[in-house]
């Protein structure tokens, strides 16, 4: 389960960068919590989701951050890792 949720963090990601609907994070977002595993994640809507900036050319782990407003709707900041868009081999 823990590692479908990674895959699943990743490859949202991935398609988000690659389609450009990377939108900025506003002023008025909170501060980033780092995910763990633990962690169970209530996201109702995602509203934006970044990368380091040499996410596109690095074949390892960068740092992303994903903004989403739970049930509740409460925003919340996820700091995450996942794997960069640069390895040629998956």
């Amino acid at each position: 389960m823990k590692y479908a949720l990674f895959a699943a963090l990743t490859m949202f990601s991935a398609l988000a960068s690659a389609n450009g609907n990377v939108s900025p994070v506003s002023d008025s977002t909170p501060a980033p919590v780092e995910y763990n595993y633990s962690q169970h994640l209530d996201i109702a809507k995602v509203i934006s989701v970044t990368s380091a900036n040499d996410a596109a050319t690095e074949c390892g782990p960068v740092e992303a951050h994903m903004v989403y407003v739970d049930s509740k709707g409460v925003t919340h900041n996820l700091e995450y890792t996942r794997l960069g868009d640069g390895c040629q081999n998956g």
